[in-house]
């Protein structure tokens, strides 16, 4: 059996039990159930790691040290890319449905009852209270913790994942094979409890996971991007984990069309998601342009020496 094959296998079969659990107790033990789900989600951040162990990756090769002097440009894109594109994804879904625009009417269900007093009270300025909220999104103290668990997760996805597949099917293909792969470890949680979307979106359940995919293959080539550029794990580590820490648009969404979920205003939704499948779209052609001006120019060498 092949490394690859090795690492699949641990990393679906063990994460799919977890979920089991997790799944049942969210569905069937309460406000405990709930803490217990995530806890179970935050247990399968590290299962791609025991499976890069089990397939024999070469961990020492995985780039651990950050080389903040030199790449102090990837990780500042790595800190803030992830809020930039959930401003515009936000951004372009209030466009499309501009009746989901509702900011008093999401307070009141993001807030207890005396917050939101509280923050009536004070004046009632929403936009203070998103920026503040942003603002804590990029400087949070649990970043660090943030941090941890992606790369519980991008040890095994960009550190040995995707390597492989590269290596077997090219870039390209390797990137798109990876990221699909990466959006169907979650299928169980998101068929089951409804993670990402809910139950209720249009097109549920499948449509869901369709666009779930898409979404991690755009989050796949840019932390590739990252990877390969830095030499760093800990770059698709960050950008991973401000991803999962980003302040949420869902703060501004009333209550009246929960089946739009699927296309926003969070990034992973349809229209949310086309800033970062932009720059992945990008980045696959620049690569690619790159790749073929250092094929031309090596052709040019063989031609003159001949």
């Amino acid at each position: 059996m092949s490394k690859l094959k090795k690492y699949l296998l641990f990393t679906f079969i063990t994460a799919w039990i977890i979920a089991v659990f997790g799944c049942y107790d969210a569905n069937y033990a309460g406000a405990a159930g709930q803490f217990n789900f995530h806890n179970f989600m935050a247990l399968c951040m590290f299962i791609p790691t025991l499976g890069a162990l089990l397939a024999e990756a070469d961990m020492g090769k995985m780039g651990w040290n950050i080389k903040s002097s030199k790449n102090w440009k990837y990780i500042v894109f790595a800190w803030l890319s992830p809020t930039v594109f959930q401003i515009i994804g936000a951004t372009l879904y209030f466009m499309v449905f501009p009746d989901d625009f509702a900011p008093a009417e999401a307070f009141q269900r993001f807030l207890s009852d005396e917050e939101y007093e509280e923050f009536r009270q004070n004046g009632s300025n929403y936009a203070e209270f998103i920026a503040e909220d942003v603002f804590y999104s990029l400087l949070s103290p649990h970043l660090f913790t943030a941090t941890i668990l992606a790369l519980g997760e991008e040890i095994g996805w960009r550190g040995f994942m995707y390597p492989e597949l590269k290596a077997g099917y090219g870039r390209t293909k390797g990137l798109l094979i990876g990221g699909a792969i990466h959006g169907a470890w979650h299928f169980p949680v998101m068929i089951f409890v409804g993670y990402e979307y809910g139950k209720d979106y249009i097109g549920a359940p499948v449509l869901g996971l369709f666009v779930f995919c898409l979404y991690t293959i755009s989050m796949g080539i840019v932390s590739d991007f990252l990877y390969m550029k830095s030499g760093s794990i800990w770059l698709p580590a960050i950008f991973h984990a401000m991803i999962n820490a980003e302040s949420s648009p869902d703060m501004l969404k009333g209550n009246d069309h929960p089946e739009r979920s699927v296309f926003g205003p969070v990034d992973i939704g349809l229209i949310a998601m086309l800033p970062m499948a932009a720059c992945a779209a990008f980045l696959l052609w620049y690569q690619y342009k790159r790749e073929q001006m250092e094929l031309d120019e090596l052709f040019d060498e063989d031609s003159i020496s001949v």
